[in-house]
């Protein structure tokens, strides 16, 4: 797929690599876009975790957070979109994903949690030998514990790996779909390139969000009330920097 002139920009649909100082001006870029309408992006943020909580707290729809997760983010980059061509904030497109492109919103779900079992089966295939190794080895052989805890690391290891897998093929899919009308098998693709292309600057991205992220719970989580709404916005930031270049 070619590079797509949009008069005054160009949509780069293998993504750009970015200097890894970028992982950091996602967050400023973030914060720039959603300080003109602060008060509705807080409004928005507690709305999703009022529905996430509402979720979680039933427990035949805790399965539904993984389904439900991109399609509040597609409607998300909606409302990102809007605001940045526009000027006006419509917290209704926060919902939009149910009514466009619903169907690869919740493909994009069906992998993330596709990757998540993937995971646990990994897991449970070198932690279950670790333990009955252990088991075995507990009356004989002294090294046998030392190895069954390397076996149980490497299986953890590896389970992260394939969830860092999963998040890279789904991190901007949101996006692509709702913005782009990509299809589903495409924008994983293309979001899978994006991280590849761009691991450091998101390794200091998620090292300085996670810093945020402990000083905003500090004072009685009151600061995650605005950490939450910008952190979803650098979806939208990291997006902007990685697939769309100005001429």
């Amino acid at each position: 797929m070619q590079p797509v002139d949009n008069g005054n920009e160009i949509f780069i649909p293998g993504a750009q690599s970015v200097p890894a100082g970028e992982g950091v001006n996602w967050i400023g870029q973030a914060w720039h876009l959603m300080k003109p309408k602060f008060g509705m992006w807080i409004l928005l943020g507690i709305i999703v975790f009022l529905i996430m909580l509402v979720v979680q707290v039933i427990p035949v729809l805790n399965i539904a957070t993984l389904f439900l997760v991109p399609i509040f983010n597609g409607g998300i980059m909606a409302v990102c979109e809007k605001q940045r061509t526009t000027g006006i904030f419509d917290l209704e497109l926060m919902f939009s994903g149910f009514k466009k492109n619903l169907g690869p919103l919740i493909g994009v779900g069906a992998i993330m949690f596709g990757m998540m079992m993937a995971s646990i089966i990994v897991l449970f295939i070198f932690g279950g030998s670790a333990l009955i190794a252990a088991g075995i080895g507990s009356n004989s052989e002294p090294n046998m514990s030392a190895a069954s805890a390397g076996l149980l690391a490497f299986g953890g290891l590896m389970m992260f790996v394939v969830m860092m897998v999963g998040y890279a093929l789904t991190w901007f899919a949101p996006a692509l779909i709702m913005i782009h009308d990509i299809p589903l098998g495409k924008a994983v693709s293309m979001s899978f390139s994006a991280v590849k292309k761009n691991l450091l600057p998101g390794l200091i991205y998620f090292i300085v969000v996670g810093i945020i992220m402990f000083i905003a719970m500090i004072p009685m989580f009151i600061g995650l009330l605005i950490v939450m709404p910008l952190f979803m916005v650098t979806y939208y930031s990291s997006y902007r920097s990685l697939f769309i270049a100005n001429k």
